[in-house]
């Protein structure tokens, strides 16, 4: 098994890619903590991972004394943290405005304050704080691995403007912190998905997801596992010498 005997801490894993992701990792050994906003979806989570012992740790990726007291309880129960897995994002928030985009306009003069800031709280200083306490945790052991969950929107902006910013953010983020943490053998890489079938993306309407995957050379809409094969890499040993980088499982929509 890949992570036998490691321990891996994955944000948003309350359902869609988290949950896939956290699947994964279970059956190739690793201890979960499965975090989520939404606990109940938390609990399904772990109640369903290969093995057993999985943590469930409720809690706003954006509040940093909360993120502190997850890290807190995993080292408590595990004693060791391995694996990062900054998944927790959103693609909608109240008050960025986006409900009144069908009447016309740019989506830079409808959004407001509190909506940019609250997309750039949860995926850019979530990442952060979530990212500060593993590190914590990876620096006396001298490695670890800390995977970011970005997505095509980063990479050209196909997405709304609030996102695409946070999710190209992660990615200078993946980089910088690469750079900060190699000397310590702690590696930082970044997975840039394209359209794959996840409760968010099916609320995309069907006029809007259809020509998109048109668009994809491989015709089809990804799934959960082929974002979660792409998670194991990073977190496994088969990635021993890849960090600052990204990966986008995409169907081809977007080509490097």
């Amino acid at each position: 098994m890949k992570l036998a005997g490691r321990v891996a801490f994955v944000t948003g894993g309350g359902s869609g890619l988290g949950r896939a992701i956290a699947e994964a990792f279970a059956r190739e050994g690793a201890r979960v903590a499965v975090n989520d906003l939404n606990e109940s979806g938390a609990k399904e989570t772990a109640n369903q991972l290969a093995g057993r012992d999985h943590l469930v740790l409720a809690g706003d990726v954006s509040d940093s004394a909360r993120v502190a007291a997850m890290f807190a309880e995993v080292e408590r129960a595990c004693g060791r943290l391995d694996v990062l897995v900054n998944n927790a994002g959103v693609d909608h928030v109240p008050g960025d405005g986006l409900d009144q985009l069908g009447a016309g306009g740019s989506q830079i003069l409808r959004m407001g304050d509190d909506g940019w800031g609250r997309m750039l709280a949860i995926h850019l200083n979530g990442a952060f704080y979530c990212a500060r306490e593993a590190v914590k945790r990876m620096l006396p052991a001298k490695s670890g691995s800390i995977i970011n969950m970005s997505s095509i929107a980063g990479l050209g902006g196909l997405g709304t403007l609030h996102y695409s910013t946070a999710k190209a953010g992660l990615l200078g983020f993946t980089r910088a912190l690469a750079r900060d943490l190699g000397r310590h053998g702690i590696r930082v890489n970044a997975i840039c998905p394209g359209a794959i079938d996840t409760p968010m993306s099916r609320r995309i309407p069907e006029p809007m997801l259809k020509p998109l995957v048109a668009m994809t050379p491989l015709g089809r809409i990804g799934q959960p596992d082929d974002i979660a094969a792409a998670a194991l890499y990073f977190a496994s040993d088969d990635s021993g010498f890849v960090t600052g980088q990204w990966l986008s499982p995409n169907g081809g929509i977007h080509m490097a």
